[in-house]
């Protein structure tokens, strides 16, 4: 395929570092110029913030929004505020998608780019779908970085990565589409023991809960590792039936230098922590396809082996420093 004219890339974020997050030098630029190599003919939208440079940037629209600034999920057990950027990413996401008049679209973040074009062939890839949990219209691409399988030792439901996404149009819409996240405003009734029952929920989960929630209000997780097997079994359906998960190389996407070498989402702890392409294809098949090949024995033992090594022994740590928690937590109560 040579002609990409019905697909828009969003490129979402800031050109240059902004308020408290680094920005990569030169990194927003490349990722303008890979668009332009490995999706001719595309529509090129820029969704970024007030005063960032842009000059000598490759674009065909561009969309400014004001900041909603950083918002505050929760609060510590020091009582201090936990800031994250979660807003920003709706808000220079939506945006940019209301703008996009094509029948595909491409979520792109400003510090990563395209190293290829795999992803329009794979978003085709896999047709059969079942009726439970089939909330797109079609599969949409996402990134493996960040959609984890096991955080702090333990599998986890609903860990989807933000990095890049690909579908339709109404679909990444429809995802994206969010009401900005309200800040915590009291530093007991909303710290994190008094919210969730283990460790607050990654920001991925909660922006892919907030959109599945569109669909099935009974969707929801109450912490990091809210996993009962109704909720695993719910997350592994949603998984199988709206998405296809596959590595950076598998899609064509490049990461920023903040996420590779020795960067922990980049070690082998942190890689086999994620969910690896033929994993999503197992439950491609489990749930929508029996009739797809399964992964070779082999690859299965070698994952199998890396995740006994680097992920299963954190189990007992986790289980440890939640004890302590629940032993301060209760001291406190008590006094």
């Amino acid at each position: 395929m040579s002609d990409f004219s019905d697909i828009s890339v969003v490129v979402q974020g800031p050109v240059q570092s902004f308020q408290d997050r680094e920005q990569e030098p030169g990194i927003t630029q490349k990722c303008l110029e890979s668009v332009r190599r490995h999706l001719p003919g595309s529509t090129l939208i820029l969704s970024t913030w007030p005063g960032q440079e842009l000059a000598g940037l490759d674009f065909d629209r561009l969309v400014i929004s004001d900041d909603p600034g950083s918002n505050v999920r929760f609060f510590g057990r020091d009582g201090a505020p936990h800031r994250f950027n979660n807003n920003r990413q709706i808000v220079s996401t939506r945006e940019g998608l209301k703008e996009v008049t094509t029948k595909y679209a491409v979520k792109l973040r400003s510090d990563n780019y395209l190293t290829g074009n795999n992803f329009v062939a794979l978003q085709r890839a896999y047709p059969k779908r079942t009726s439970t949990h089939c909330f797109l219209k079609e599969r949409v691409v996402v990134s493996n970085v960040f959609t984890r399988q096991y955080a702090k030792g333990f599998r986890v439901p609903f860990h989807l990565s933000d990095f890049f996404y690909f579908g339709l149009t109404e679909d990444l819409k429809a995802l994206w589409d969010l009401a900005l996240f309200d800040d915590a405003q009291d530093p007991i009734r909303d710290s994190e023991d008094t919210l969730f029952t283990d460790y607050p929920p990654d920001c991925t989960q909660m922006f892919w809960i907030k959109a599945l929630r569109k669909f099935d209000s009974s969707l929801s997780i109450n912490g990091l590792l809210d996993r009962s097997p109704l909720k695993m079994n719910q997350s592994d359906l949603c998984f199988a039936n709206n998405l296809i998960i596959a590595s950076p190389p598998e899609l064509g996407l490049g990461l920023c230098q903040k996420f590779l070498g020795t960067a922990r989402i980049s070690r082998t702890k942190g890689q086999c922590a994620q969910w690896q392409h033929w994993e999503w294809q197992e439950i491609y098949r489990r749930y929508c396809d029996p009739d797809f090949p399964k992964a070779p024995a082999s690859v299965k033992a070698n994952l199998f082996l890396k995740r006994l090594v680097h992920v299963h022994p954190v189990k007992l740590e986790t289980l440890f420093k939640l004890h302590k928690i629940r032993r301060i937590s209760e001291s406190g109560s008590i006094k």
